[in-house]
């Protein structure tokens, strides 16, 4: 039995017996008590209907009548007038009646009453029946019933059950020595594991037993463990990155807003203050934003919207729009693509995705370099890259460039104004689109950033 719905539908095929016969031990004290109410009604029916016949005859003859109707071992009935004086009464029980009426007040109760009706600690049930004639004579009729079979009938029926409970208690400890053997144990100790996974402890060890579902719930918490521990690791690395990467540009506005404000500048000196914080609040701003696009990209519903691309136009727009900021600084962007090219892509991904490499070169790129963006076939996908002829990078760097924040050398970081994130929302956005990037570099000839889709 691999399975554990197998074991868990036999385990509860065993609760349901045994709680029907711990159901059978609930029904013990309504069993009693249906016993006892049916007692009660049946005495208070019976004085009533002897209170009845009196009130319609009263007379030594009636009463005689009535008492000889319930002279019996256990039963028995008396008549007291309105004062509560002994009248007559049956003698078989052997009871005194004026003893054992001075207990109650006779001449408070107006209707058929239960005044003793505890079957444990007294030997009889009694009821009170007050009763009025036409004429104008009164009294209360008494009667009891002795509790003897009662006590029988209770002390069997604790018996069978007691007998019932003790078997189902010993059936009920085979199960939990079952159900631990199999299910409990196994469970405590993952449930120990998440506990500690809820502490930040990650090291756990469960033991990989059985091919059912709790080996594979075993499996999958030994999983989750590791996972969450490079998950921190990574988390605790990245974090560490944002706080240093935040802290250099607030810095730098704080610093310099403070000697902004010093009264003995010059309007000169005051406005090349104001360039600095401009500059900073725009590389926060980058930054920022670059957080909050990884922010989207982790997000387990983020997804792109694919759409037949004519590749030339797209790239040619691209070049139109990028080639003033690559002159500006003394640099070039070039293009060329094969004709009819037609790529399924999310255009505003694309053009983020390349937007990114070509502002990455354009930042690299020296004076008088060039940066070229081609497009090209390649078997059954299209092939983009992004080439420039910029510093370049040691093979060392190429497997951690698209790690998150990672710099080659921290010193560019300010010279370059990159927030170390570019080139992570690039490899994310193109593997949302099954596509794969790959690069070359070669120090002091260039960069290339070969994608394809």
């Amino acid at each position: 039995m691999n399975k554990l719905s197998l074991k868990l539908a036999t385990s509860f095929l065993i609760t349901i017996l045994l709680l029907e016969g711990l159901l059978m031990m609930y029904l013990h004290p309504s069993i009693g008590q249906a016993r006892l109410e049916e007692e009660y009604t049946r005495q208070l029916a019976t004085g009533a209907n002897h209170r009845e016949v009196l009130e319609d005859n009263f007379s030594e003859e009636t009463l005689h009548h009535i008492l000889l109707m319930e002279s019996r071992e256990d039963r028995g009935v008396a008549v007291f007038d309105e004062k509560s004086q002994f009248i007559d009464g049956s003698d078989e029980t052997a009871v005194n009646w004026e003893a054992l009426v001075g207990r109650w007040d006779l001449s408070k109760y107006g209707e058929d009453t239960m005044v003793q009706y505890s079957w444990k600690d007294e030997p009889f049930l009694v009821s009170v029946h007050p009763f009025k004639t036409a004429q104008g004579e009164s009294g209360t009729l008494v009667m009891l019933q002795s509790t003897t079979a009662m006590q029988s009938l209770m002390s069997k029926l604790n018996f069978h059950f007691l007998l019932a409970g003790i078997g189902s208690l010993m059936v009920l400890l085979i199960v939990y020595l079952l159900v631990t053997r199999f299910l409990t144990r196994p469970l405590n100790r993952m449930k120990v594991a998440t506990e500690k996974l809820s502490e930040g402890h990650f090291d756990v060890v469960l033991p990989a037993k059985g091919k059912d579902e709790l080996g594979e719930l075993a499996a999958s918490i030994q999983k989750l463990a590791q996972d969450l521990q490079h998950l921190q690791k990574t988390r605790t690395e990245f974090l560490s990155s944002i706080s240093h990467e935040l802290r250099t540009p607030l810095t730098y506005l704080t610093g310099y807003s403070q000697v902004a404000m010093r009264p003995d500048l010059t309007i000169e000196e005051k406005q090349q203050y104001l360039e600095i914080i401009q500059e900073e609040t725009a590389r926060l701003a980058a930054l920022v934003e670059d957080l909050f696009a990884l922010a989207k990209l982790d997000d387990p519903s983020f997804q792109v919207t694919k759409e037949a691309i004519e590749l030339l136009p797209f790239i040619q727009g691209l070049h139109q729009r990028l080639s003033p900021s690559f002159e500006q600084q003394g640099s070039s962007l070039l293009f060329s693509c094969e004709p009819d090219l037609v790529v399924h892509a999310d255009p505003l991904r694309l053009e983020q995705i390349l937007m990114n490499l070509l502002d990455n070169a354009r930042r690299y790129a020296g004076e008088g370099a060039q940066t070229h963006i081609t497009g090209a076939r390649d078997g059954s996908q299209i092939r983009i890259e992004v080439r420039d002829e910029g510093l370049g990078m040691e093979s060392s760097h190429l497997e951690a460039i698209f790690d998150r924040l990672y710099r080659i050398e921290k010193s560019r970081s300010r010279s370059h104004g990159g927030s170390g994130l570019g080139l992570t929302i690039v490899k994310e956005l193109v593997e949302a689109h099954n596509g794969t990037i790959e690069v070359m570099s070669e120090v002091g000839k260039g960069t290339t950033f070969t994608i394809r889709l």
